[in-house]
């Protein structure tokens, strides 16, 4: 059976069971084989408050400034059509230059996600998790033309060689331009040099809901020594996808169903100690999308826009951690988390293979997390305090990683309901 075949039959069998149970981001996320008492709600709420970023990791894991394809030599390889200025006036290939791009990119992000669960028997319980997201990406872009040899001339309406009278460079709006709707060298409101057709390059702010995930959690063994559980469910794609004609937007969703599935191993043989080790599984379903169609996956302008059919990488995690309760209601927690994702499968409309689109799309990444919480959960149980409470503080860093994978650091706050 081909691949998506064996996706679209687990969609459909993990569907069924995501119309009747739903999971938050405790049971899907979390580094834990609990579920909640039977007839126990628990609503929750987390804000991840990510500090400013603008690197990410390159292919073989070092950091590189996120916006590293924009800075570039604004050449024949930046745009095609310099070729023919070149030939016609007879210049070396690859002289003609509009001069350099200086591009910088700053990344903030703040999500905000809300979870609902139930315990449907003391080793079933069901949730719901929704993320909304805010994004803002504040991008310094400007032209260098120290270097430029080629440029505009009103009297011609052309772009030719800067030795020639009445030639100027290209200004940083006449490149913004370029990339949008088209240069009118003239001024005479006409387009004289077409343009990509991509919107307004410059700071990109938005925001909306991410992908929902739903799906349950069975406990299947509970001693005095080990805690395991699996989890499975959905995530659908509510988020809004990156925009094939923005160079600067941020996605907020992969766009695609993805099946999701955990094992929670949790160690509990020493008093007040818990060991978890968690394997994540994400099956990312295959569909069909509009995206421009790259020569080079590091020259990121392209006028060819094409139905694609996706198969994104599916993902794997692996998670360890462990908690302590150091007193009464008090928790510190450490975590190491190891991720990768696989290629993406690309084809085109008539089934042709699309390697610049698929180059780069596996990755890797190394997690660590520390945290606190606060639960007020014995004092209500001892009747000394009204609700059943608990609160968390957690310090997140992905240090490590490959292929495009931003370097963040975020600090999250958590508070937790039961009813």
């Amino acid at each position: 059976m081909k691949r998506g075949s064996t996706k679209m039959a687990i969609l459909l069998a993990t569907s069924v069971l995501s119309v009747f149970c739903l999971v938050s981001t405790e049971l899907c996320r979390a580094d834990s084989a609990e579920v909640l008492p039977r007839g126990v709600w628990r609503v929750g709420l987390d804000n991840k408050f990510y500090f400013p970023t603008g690197k990410r990791f390159d292919p073989d894991g070092h950091t590189e400034d996120a916006a590293v394809d924009f800075n570039t030599n604004l050449n024949r390889r930046a745009f095609p059509a310099l070729a023919l200025v070149e030939k016609f006036f007879g210049m070396l290939p690859g002289s003609a230059t509009l001069g350099r791009s200086i591009v910088d990119f700053e990344y903030r992000f703040n999500i905000l996600e809300f979870g609902l669960e139930y315990g449907i028997t003391d080793r079933l319980s069901v949730g719901l998790l929704v993320p909304y997201w805010w994004v803002e990406n504040q991008v310094d872009a400007r032209i260098d033309s120290a270097t430029a040899t080629v440029g505009k001339n009103p009297f011609l309406n052309a772009i030719v060689p800067l030795n020639m009278p009445g030639t100027v460079p290209l200004t940083t709006a006449d490149v913004i331009r370029l990339l949008g709707p088209g240069l009118d060298i003239n001024g005479d409101g006409r387009v004289d040099i077409p343009g990509y057709d991509y919107k307004r390059f410059g700071s990109f702010s938005g925001d909306g809901f991410s992908d929902v995930e739903a799906g349950f959690r069975y406990q299947y063994l509970l001693t005095d020594r080990w805690r395991l559980a699996v989890t499975a469910g959905m995530r659908f794609p509510t988020g809004e996808v990156d925009d094939p004609d923005n160079l600067t937007d941020f996605g907020r969703g992969d766009g695609v169903f993805a099946p999701l599935f955990r094992l929670n191993n949790d160690f509990i043989g020493v008093k007040n100690l818990i060991l978890n080790a968690t394997f994540r599984y994400d099956l990312l379903l295959p569909d069909t999308k509009t995206l421009r169609v790259l020569e080079d996956v590091n020259q990121p302008l392209s006028r060819i826009k094409e139905r694609v059919d996706r198969d994104v990488g599916d993902v794997f995690e692996f998670e360890g951690s462990a908690k302590y309760e150091f007193f009464k209601g008090f928790t510190g927690a450490v975590l190491y988390k190891y991720g990768f994702k696989l290629k993406d499968d690309m084809q085109g409309e008539n089934g042709h293979s699309l390697p610049s689109l698929e180059a780069e799309t596996d990755s890797t990444e190394h997690v660590y997390m520390v945290g606190v919480s606060y639960s007020t959960l014995p004092l209500y149980q001892e009747k000394k305090f009204p609700l059943p409470l608990s609160f968390s503080l957690t310090f997140r860093d992905r240090f490590a990683g490959s292929n495009n994978v931003l370097k963040s650091k975020y600090l999250a706050f958590s508070v937790r309901a039961y009813f």
